[in-house]
């Protein structure tokens, strides 16, 4: 928190430097000095900056070299934290802050909510597949299947542009629509984590019925069952270097790297896709594009 002499009317106040959902601009919010003594003893403030009234931060304290429960534990606390602080904050603000700042903040409670929701929902599913190694499927539209996740995500992240590509005639697939909406939405979610903000996000079906298919199409021929579909999701990020392409969906498995080193998150929600695939016949991959960035592939057999 930064004390200024005046305020832009040259009345004593402090500037916050504040954000909202992890998508938004930061904001100004102007509050009088005598208005925060008297409604906040102390302001902590989260990872993007907003300023909260609950410390975030010293649930991470001591945790150099977790083990999975501590890395569980992390997880659900890191949105739970921030639904705490924000929630806290407009109880106690909601006099000294305009609608447009209410706003944000109701945004970042949603936000991190969903992601709760997530979290929770690839727990669950760990187990039941777990205990089971089965799913129950049906002949799906994979084509409807990926524009309801699209619409939802660009919704979410204005920032960013996911782009579409698939054929005019793609095949219904035997799958879980539940259990490939979650992959689709976790590999989307990583891809614009990663990214910079303002670029595009691609992603495309493919139907291969061969390895000389695959090859023509990819340039390279992974270990996958065919016919098959292939979902393909790709960014602009930094890439994965090329040792740890292999290791990236083991569970609680991170690339260490200066944006995940700031990023919240511990790589559970790849190991979850891993297993959702797996449990469908299909093969989950990814690589590095040579114009930079990575791409996460997954394939879905076709009944023959």
């Amino acid at each position: 928190m930064t004390r200024h002499e005046s305020s832009s009317n040259n009345e004593p106040g402090v500037r916050i430097e504040a954000f909202g959902a992890e998508e938004m601009p930061p904001q100004e919010l102007w509050l009088d000095l005598e208005q925060i003594d008297n409604l906040i003893p102390r302001i902590f403030k989260d990872k993007d900056g907003i300023p909260v009234l609950y410390d975030a931060g010293t649930h991470e304290k001591g945790l150099d070299k977790p083990d999975e429960i501590s890395i569980l534990s992390l997880e659900l606390l890191a949105p739970l934290t921030l639904i705490k602080g924000y929630t806290a904050t407009l109880l106690h603000l909601n006099n000294a802050i305009n609608e447009d700042q209410k706003d944000r903040y109701l945004r970042g409670i949603e936000s991190s909510a969903n992601k709760l929701i997530r979290l929770l929902e690839n727990i669950r599913d760990l187990v039941q597949l777990g205990d089971t190694e089965s799913i129950t499927c049906h002949p799906t539209s994979l084509s409807h299947v990926i524009q309801k996740v699209v619409s939802e995500m660009q919704s979410q992240a204005t920032t960013y542009f996911i782009k579409f590509s698939r054929f005019s005639s793609v095949p219904k697939v035997n799958i879980n629509q539940q259990k490939i909406e979650q992959v689709t939405t976790n590999l989307l979610s990583n891809a614009i984590k990663y990214s910079p903000e303002g670029s595009d996000i691609e992603i495309e079906i493919n139907q291969v019925g061969n390895q000389s298919e695959m090859e023509k199409l990819f340039g390279y021929v992974p270990k996958i069952r065919f016919p098959c579909l292939i979902v393909s999701i790709s960014d602009s990020g930094i890439g994965i270097p090329e040792t740890e392409l292999k290791r990236i969906f083991n569970r609680s498995y991170r690339v260490d790297n200066r944006i995940t080193r700031t990023t919240k998150g511990f790589g559970f929600g790849l190991y979850m896709c891993k297993v959702i695939v797996d449990a469908h016949g299909g093969q989950i991959w990814a690589r590095n594009r040579t114009q930079g960035g990575s791409t996460f592939s997954f394939s879905l057999p076709l009944e023959q």
